[in-house]
């Protein structure tokens, strides 16, 4: 039987796995005074964002941009495979072996890590984070009106949160999880690229799934999460035609779907949907799928406060009202602003006018994220404002001049394989 090099390697490579899980008489395995769990015990203890492990030096913590070693003891090349093997399975292993370096999450003292495992020099390392579980709530983002809690109590349908990128749009999603986890008994599955806030169970189970790691894209991840008994579905992101499809999907058939894409008004989000499927054979019928399953569209801007260096969040809300459907159902965008208007939801304007008559920001603050004065409501006497004062966020703020591209609302790209028919079969 003949071998050529390939195959000979990947038997060398497996041969190296197992005699490296054989433990004692094939590998020296020192007696560290530690386990990997006492490890992560002593990062969360002295609120480390990191700890590294590497051959010929202690386990580092990374506290306060500064590496602090644990203890003096120099790790070997023992003492880092009895230290992550614990976390790897049998195929990860071999993946390593393979030249690939291993990433993933995993739970360990109550809260959550992201494991990063490679080879150096011939030798296993890892750079292993905390994931934060210290879950935003809505009051620290502003978020306290009754128009949230309405939307949140929703037993079916679409709710988008769009903003410019980097808006903060992905943390508002993460307390909307959160806000459902506390509150509702509900079976809750998140897909996300990556995850980066460790959920905890309260009356709600929350099972992520990071795309590349549990499931291979978004597209399939809503696909196989219907088949999972899920009351509430959340995605961080609608990458291509083929998910905003499967998301449709699954809102028209009773599961409540938080969804976040990029655009910078809850109009254009709605303009680059019916785009994305204007040209398709179905497109009628998705269109009205949509503008049927819609229930809200919440657009995030970001607002820089000079005198704090201070980030506040201010919210668009479009609810799906009878004129609002009327237009979707038609395919058409063109007076959905207007109809905000003249029902008196919260536009951007709007919203920003309540802080300007609250105090919180200037009138020439406010003026600079808006498309003309015009659209600055700013009421004479008190309002009922929907923000309480926010944390603070480092996160740069876009201004509207920096928004408002040629090609915002462009459809949806169509990924390469992807056809019109996975929707024939249920609409």
């Amino acid at each position: 039987m003949d071998f050529n090099s390939t195959s000979m390697e990947s038997v060398l490579n497996r041969l190296s796995t197992v005699l490296e899980g054989m433990g004692d008489g094939y590998l020296e395995h020192p007696a560290i005074p530690y386990n990997i769990n006492q490890l992560l015990e002593t990062a969360i203890d002295n609120r480390a964002a990191m700890l590294h492990i590497n051959v010929g030096s202690p386990p580092m913590l990374r506290i306060n941009e500064q590496l602090v070693p644990i203890g003096e003891h120099q790790l070997t090349r023992g003492d880092c495979q009895k230290l992550l093997y614990p976390l790897l399975t049998r195929e990860q292993r071999e993946v390593l072996y393979s030249g690939v370096e291993v990433e993933g999450c995993f739970p360990s003292s109550g809260t959550g890590f992201r494991l990063n495992v490679y080879k150096e020099r011939g030798n296993l390392s890892a750079s292993i984070r905390r994931l934060r579980s210290d879950i935003p709530s809505l009051d620290s983002l502003g978020m306290s009106s009754q128009a949230f809690e309405k939307i949140l109590q929703e037993k079916s349908g679409l709710v988008l949160l769009t903003g410019a990128p980097r808006s903060g749009k992905l943390n508002t999603l993460v307390a909307m999880i959160g806000h459902l986890n506390a509150n509702r008994n509900a079976r809750i599955i998140s897909l996300e690229k990556p995850i980066q806030f460790w959920h905890q169970k309260s009356l709600s189970t929350v099972v992520q799934r990071e795309i590349g790691i549990d499931t291979k894209s978004f597209a399939h991840g809503v696909q196989q999460a219907v088949l999972q008994d899920p009351d509430i579905i959340a995605l961080t992101d609608i990458p291509d035609r083929e998910t905003a499809e499967f998301v449709i999907r699954a809102a028209v058939g009773g599961h409540l779907v938080l969804a976040a894409i990029d655009a910078s008004s809850s109009v254009r989000v709605l303009e680059r949907l019916i785009k994305t499927f204007a040209s398709s054979e179905i497109g009628p019928k998705v269109i009205a799928a949509l503008a049927n399953s819609l229930r809200a569209v919440i657009c995030q801007t970001l607002i820089l406060r000079p005198e704090s260096n201070a980030s506040l969040p201010v919210f668009e809300i479009m609810t799906n009202s009878e004129a609002i459907h009327r237009e979707l159902i038609n395919g058409e965008t063109e007076r959905l602003f207007s109809i905000m208007r003249s029902e008196n939801m919260q536009t951007l304007g709007k919203a920003l006018g309540s802080l300007v008559t609250a105090g919180t920001i200037s009138r020439e603050l406010a003026l600079e994220y808006v498309g003309s004065p015009e659209d600055l409501i700013i009421s004479a006497g008190p309002t009922i404002s929907v923000h309480s004062e926010p944390k603070v966020s480092s996160t740069k703020p876009i201004k509207k001049e920096e928004k408002e591209d040629d090609d915002e609302a462009a459809p949806i790209p169509t990924i390469p394989d992807a056809t019109d028919n996975p929707l024939v079969a249920w609409l």
